[in-house]
């Protein structure tokens, strides 16, 4: 039991780092080609510090919101993971589903119920699915490394 709480918290916490990083990534993207459209010319550059610096101000200020409410949609996803993957044998790939689908269920759910999704990184459809992506990455995280219950 120990050993899959521990494995829990390092998943998250490999989540929110990644998962916080995309959003930043997407939401440079977005910062730059509305620079460029509003100059009418091309798109200003990032430095790699300006980079590193924009990712790690959103770690501090978006991760532990990020995590609570990515916490709550894996834990939800990995116990019914876990309950599935007894039944189907197919333990990484209903992992990795359920990850995905916990991701997916949580920027859906805050878009119908706050009508935005909060995360600026996942409003279009790019940024959703590479959020998904953080999630299926989690759940292959979490059944690689949480011992399978015989």
């Amino acid at each position: 039991m120990l050993r899959s709480v521990l494995v829990y918290l390092l998943v998250l916490a490999v989540t929110v780092v990644i998962g916080v990083t995309t959003h930043s990534l997407f939401v440079m993207h977005a910062w730059t080609m509305a620079a460029a459209q509003a100059a009418d010319a091309v798109p200003p550059s990032l430095s790699v510090p300006e980079h590193l610096n924009w990712i790690g101000h959103d770690i501090v200020g978006m991760g532990p919101m990020y995590g609570a409410l990515a916490g709550v949609a894996l834990l939800v996803s990995f116990i019914v993971a876990g309950l599935l993957a007894r039944v189907t044998g197919s333990r990484t790939i209903v992992f990795v589903v359920a990850g995905a689908v916990a991701m997916l269920a949580l920027f859906t759910t805050l878009k119908a119920v706050m009508d935005t999704v909060a995360i600026f990184g996942a409003r279009g459809v790019m940024g959703l699915a590479a959020q998904a992506g953080v999630g299926g990455l989690a759940g292959l995280l979490f059944a690689t490394f949480k011992p399978s219950a015989a």
